[in-house]
């Protein structure tokens, strides 16, 4: 019932990313003049490890691990794989201790959350040590490169940090080479040292662009979400033709949800969609939830938004952000107002009773503890509520 033309992208970028992870190390090995059975082995190695990495990515979509940075259709995933496999292949082209493996560190933990980022951060430092032959000691340096970089990647987030963290970055990137080939030759190599200086400049410059990437990913969720609220979206259209009367009810309770979030300065389009698509797994009857989720991650809907449903009304783990904690009240008010009796609301007093009662009964069952909501927010919420239009 549901369209898989996205899930089709994510197949075809899969596909690229294998197809790059054969070629370009075949091409690096051509530079390096390898044997044919390195290469042979090369090729045999960047196979086994793409695989093992695509198994372990679509398992962290699954299971929705995707939290931070990376759309479902895989597309900055992409590039990034992309310009790290490149660069781990010029890399290897310069003197030994001397690539500048924390940038490609930076470049992916700055995209992705901490646990995919590590993955692929040492990852490609291995790739950078396998291609350039590299002994033990250069292995730790790249290793202990892409680790630190990670760290020094979430220092730098913070606005207070990042004249120490650019410190830092060049100073490790300098240090730690020189140490691991000094253990290796005892004797200090300026080659080393100059390089790894030079490199150091690449990777703050990378560190730098850093945020900006995140920032454009977090725009790129915002055009997703006003894409799939366009009236024209074919799940929007599936809803309708589904039932009117399920059609209506996201219509209200989107509406109400937005006015919610922006009432207490949450992210209003993230609440609108929430609300709208919070019943969305009744398209394929149940596991209600499951199927939910399922639907919005074939469609590449943001992680933020899957989680909310895949928190429908605390049923399998209760709300986890504020988001979340307003679409549950939104869909749970709009519910209580269409089932009761309209006569019983002709007093507005009986509405107010009914919305202070069904709010403090969650509330008090703890429905909204792991949802940051405070109590200040909760009070407004149930006085914006008393006031909305829409539940009359």
């Amino acid at each position: 019932m549901t369209e898989n033309a996205f899930s089709a992208k994510r197949v075809g970028k899969l596909v690229l990313l294998l197809i790059a992870s054969i070629f370009l190390p075949a091409v690096c090995g051509l530079m390096h003049n390898a044997r044919i059975d390195h290469l042979i082995v090369w090729t045999f190695i960047c196979l086994v490890c793409f695989l093992c990495f695509a198994l372990y990515l679509e398992r962290q979509r699954l299971q929705g691990e995707l939290t931070r940075g990376i759309s479902n259709d895989y597309s900055l995933l992409t590039f990034i794989y992309l310009i790290c496999l490149l660069g781990a292949c010029v890399e290897s082209l310069l003197p030994a201790f001397t690539a500048p493996v924390m940038a490609i560190s930076i470049l992916c933990n700055g995209a992705f959350q901490t646990k995919l980022g590590t993955v692929l951060s040492v990852y490609f430092s291995l790739l950078t040590a396998l291609f350039s032959a590299g002994g033990e000691y250069e292995v730790t340096s790249y290793v202990l490169l892409a680790v630190i970089g990670g760290f020094l990647t979430e220092l730098y987030l913070q606005q207070g940090l990042r004249l120490w963290t650019g410190i830092l970055v060049v100073c490790l990137s300098v240090v730690i080479p020189v140490c691991c080939n000094y253990l290796l030759s005892h004797t200090p190599v300026i080659q080393t040292i100059l390089f790894t200086f030079a490199g150091s400049f690449i990777t703050l410059f990378v560190l730098v662009f850093m945020p900006k990437l995140r920032h454009r990913e977090i725009l790129a969720e915002e055009l997703s979400l006003d894409t799939i609220m366009d009236e024209r979206y074919h799940l929007r259209r599936e809803i309708e033709r589904y039932s009117t009367v399920d059609y209506n009810h996201a219509l209200r309770t989107s509406q109400v949800a937005a006015r919610l979030a922006a009432g207490i300065g949450a992210d209003e389009k993230l609440a609108r969609a929430g609300g709208f698509y919070y019943r969305i797994g009744k398209l394929e009857g149940e596991p209600f939830i499951e199927n939910g989720v399922r639907i919005a991650q074939d469609n590449c809907f943001s992680q933020r938004l899957v989680t909310i449903l895949a928190e429908y009304n605390g049923e399998k783990q209760l709300p986890s952000s504020i988001e979340s904690a307003i679409v549950q009240i939104s869909d749970m008010i709009v519910t209580k107002f269409d089932l009761l009796d309209k006569d019983t609301f002709s007093s507005t007093w009986n509405r107010d009773i009914v919305i202070y009662q069904t709010m403090n009964e969650k509330s008090a069952d703890g429905l909204y503890d792991n949802s940051g909501l405070s109590m200040n927010q909760f009070l407004t919420i149930r006085e914006l509520l008393v006031k909305e239009e829409m539940l009359v």
